[in-house]
């Protein structure tokens, strides 16, 4: 099947080269010139008229705290909820419209418009995401638009936009300096060059590093990271010859050394110190490194016709040593029994288990077999490549603008997993490795090769603007346990094959000069992986709404339903008594809610402003059946049973002065509560993460053109709160943060 999907896109791109020659003759007076960077969402303006819902994030508001937390910078769009864990967003966890945040494995992730999750189709969960830091710009679009950027369209898709080569020499140094030991540096300098006949040569060269000693207590130990990303854009084009064109190439490196663990608390040590960390933590530690090349080329075949190319190849690599429970307990050893049993079991009745709590802490000596403290190193490689060809056809017809969009992308990722654990005692509070050889836990490798196709209309008259369009994507999927191989089990190698046509429409109608109306529908959908005996996940997705807008005013109120015919849910190494990367049916779920903004600027004076904006997302996402399930997660549901960790209330509020030479934002996050299991009614103990709200201020001082000096302070008033218990115990956000920064552009 692979062969046949890459004769089939070596034919298609044969075909786009027909089609080049056959517009050659009508391009020679062409003036207009390949769009270099091309935002999915079209950017911040088209946003108002566009037949879905989307919101643009641009650099000034990255640069506000000068964020590279990206959950943080997510903070200002709606319906997008945040599973937060390491307090650092090393690696978020985000879902969108009720689809689960756990590791982003149902949103599509891409830079520059390129799928950037290490494997979206054979393991979607993304243990590496972009630094946001370094981006231009974040778009978040759901509902129809996101049938164009597969293959998770069931709550929608994040496009992190790369800065745009300088047309002049442009230099940038930052240094940002905080609590905990943070440190930030960051380095740009780009130009462009002119040559004879309309040629340009540009480039930029991006090095940014951050770090931080970590928040959290261990034995005098750091618990904190360092990140380095460094990456390098080359340019050419020639905007006035017979064809005009762009070609980019971008390279990126980046790496991440980080003391990081899933080991949380008991609800009773939280409360005492909610920024402990166990000594049975003190061997965990991740490090990773990413390379990518991508390639993109834009040409202008003529005035109404441009294609577009976009080749890339991602590497991603991954060890994470890191505490994965209690060595195993003997057959029969159950929950009554004096000995271990699972890590989650022991945290949910913390008092029951005083030597595996005090174990744990480094209070109590390991003994027995089973007391012994398993330190699993889940190393892991990651590939993902591709090639995909899109073009843009505008043409009229009578009044009719019309724009036709179509595209083909070939993509192949796959993941080696090599899961090996060690057993340490503990031995007067340290962990003392035992010497014993174990066997591997997990030693496979899961590889997909996709080929999707859309297409796509466009058409505007008067005040209606429509957007029909269809997504194909053909998926061929396997795994290989090469463990049981070794074994010439029958079940060594499991494949699966997927085709599913994904159709959307989207109508915008502007009613009034500051009124207008929306509505869509599409169909979601997010693949299972092979060796899943789960369907893949499917929706129908509607929404409908209003945009409005007069002078310094504008706001939106947009309604959602998804109905799930089908929720998966997908198992993690550490999640108990199942297998990683086993999935499970969770049947019908319905999720549905409305998301207002509002954004507003009082000119206070001629040099004085006073901008205000809100942003809230109302939830209300419940499972459609009652079923008893293996995945941890979920376990016996009743019909009406809210999902886990989607919130029914969340609300940002954004109240600044803008002047001349300074600026000062203030911002309040609310949270509300959130289930860490399928249930209704009254809110049981341990069993939720309570709402909060934390306050953020943030100023920032430009005595010219040249420089900007920031002073920002997070969680002002020192608010945590247990944000989750998954996978092992009560974890924290970050506590009361104070940055300091300076930056030189020349």
């Amino acid at each position: 099947m692979r062969h046949k999907k890459i004769s089939v896109v070596i034919a298609l791109i044969a075909a786009q080269g027909v089609t080049f020659n056959v517009w050659a003759d009508h391009s020679k007076n062409s003036a207009t010139p390949p769009i270099e960077e091309v935002y999915v969402t079209g950017g911040a303006d088209a946003i108002r008229t566009m037949p879905g819902s989307a919101t643009f994030i641009d650099a000034d508001a990255i640069k506000e705290f000068d964020s590279t937390d990206l959950n943080d910078v997510l903070g200002q769009v709606p319906g997008v909820y945040i599973r937060f864990e390491d307090g650092y967003g090393l690696r978020p966890n985000i879902g969108i419209r009720g689809a689960t945040a756990d590791r982003s494995q149902k949103i599509t992730l891409m830079e520059d418009g390129i799928l950037i999750a290490p494997s979206p189709y054979a393991a979607p969960a993304a243990y590496y995401i972009p630094n946001v830091n370094r981006m231009d710009a974040v778009e978040v679009f759901k509902g129809p638009a996101s049938i164009h950027y597969g293959p998770h369209t069931v709550g929608g898709a994040l496009n992190m936009a790369t800065r745009a080569v300088p047309s002049n020499t442009l230099g940038e140094l930052s240094a940002t300096f905080g609590t905990d030991n943070y440190q930030k540096y960051r380095g740009f300098y780009g130009d462009t060059i002119e040559g004879d006949n309309g040629h340009e040569w540009g480039y930029w060269l991006d090095a940014l590093r951050y770090s931080a000693d970590g928040f959290k207590e261990l034995n005098q130990q750091d618990t904190g990271f360092v990140r380095n990303d460094i990456n390098a854009k080359l340019q050419w084009k020639n905007e006035i010859s017979q064809y005009p064109q762009t070609l980019i190439i971008k390279l990126g490196y980046a790496d991440e050394d980080s003391d990081e663990t899933y080991l949380g608390l008991s609800d009773a040590d939280f409360a005492e110190n909610a920024v402990q960390r166990y000594a049975a933590s003190a061997n965990d530690a991740f490090t990773s490194e990413h390379k990518q090349v991508h390639v993109i080329h834009a040409i202008d075949l003529t005035s109404n016709l441009t294609m577009n190319t976009r080749a890339y190849n991602h590497r991603f690599t991954r060890s994470w040593d890191k505490f994965d429970g209690f060595w195993e307990p003997p057959e029969g050893c159950g929950a009554l029994a004096d000995c271990a049993t699972d890590i989650q079991d022991v945290f949910a009745a913390a008092h029951s288990y005083p030597v595996e709590m005090g174990i744990l802490r480094g209070e109590v000596n390991s003994r027995q077999e089973y007391e012994k403290i398993d330190v699993t190193n889940n190393a892991r490689e990651y590939g993902s490549e591709g090639l995909e060809v899109t073009g843009d056809y505008n043409w009229q017809f009578n009044t009719i603008e019309n724009t036709t969009t179509f595209g083909v992308r070939y993509h192949r990722d796959y993941v080696e997993r090599d899961h090996s654990p060690k057993a340490y005692n503990m031995i007067d509070g340290q962990l003392v490795y035992d010497g014993v050889e174990r066997e591997n836990k997990t030693l496979n490798k899961s590889e997909a090769d996709a080929l999707a196709l859309y297409a796509s209309h466009e058409l505007e008259w008067n005040k209606l603007k429509v957007t029909a369009g269809l997504r194909v994507e053909d998926i061929d999927a396997q795994v290989t346990d090469y463990q049981a191989f070794a074994e010439q089990k029958n079940d060594a190698i499991k494949k699966r094959s997927d085709t599913v046509f994904i159709p959307g429409v989207g109508v915008f109608y502007q009613l009034y000069d500051s009124v207008g109306l929306l509505a869509g529908v599409n169909k979601g959908f997010s693949p299972a992986v092979a060796g899943s005996g789960a369907e893949p996940e499917k929706s129908i997705n509607y929404e409908y709404g209003l945009r409005f807008s007069r002078g310094d005013l504008t706001a939106d109120v947009i309604g959602f339903y998804s109905d799930y015919s089908n929720l998966i849910g997908r198992c993690r190494v550490s999640d108990s008594g199942c297998e990683s990367g086993a999935e499970f049916d969770g049947g019908e779920a319905d999720i549905l809610g409305f998301e207002f903004t509002s954004d507003f600027n009082i000119a206070l004076n001629t040099s004085l402003d006073l901008p205000i904006s809100l942003v809230y997302t109302y939830t209300d996402a419940t499972f459609g059946n009652s079923f008893v399930s293996g995945f941890s997660q979920w376990g016996t549901v009743i019909e009406g049973d809210e999902l886990p960790y989607t919130p029914n209330h969340q609300a940002k509020l954004a109240v600044g002065l803008d002047a001349d030479t300074w600026s000062l934002k203030t911002e309040a996050k609310f949270t509300g509560k959130m289930r860490e299991l399928p249930d209704q009614g009254d809110y049981k103990a341990g069993e939720f993460t309570p709402s909060y709200t934390t306050l953020n201020v943030a100023a920032h001082y430009m005595p010219d053109d040249n420089w900007d000096i920031l002073l920002a302070v997070e969680n002002i008033f020192d608010k945590q709160v247990i944000v989750s218990r998954r996978p092992f115990g009560a974890r924290p956000n970050q506590p009361f943060t104070v940055k300091a920064g300076v930056t030189y552009q020349f």
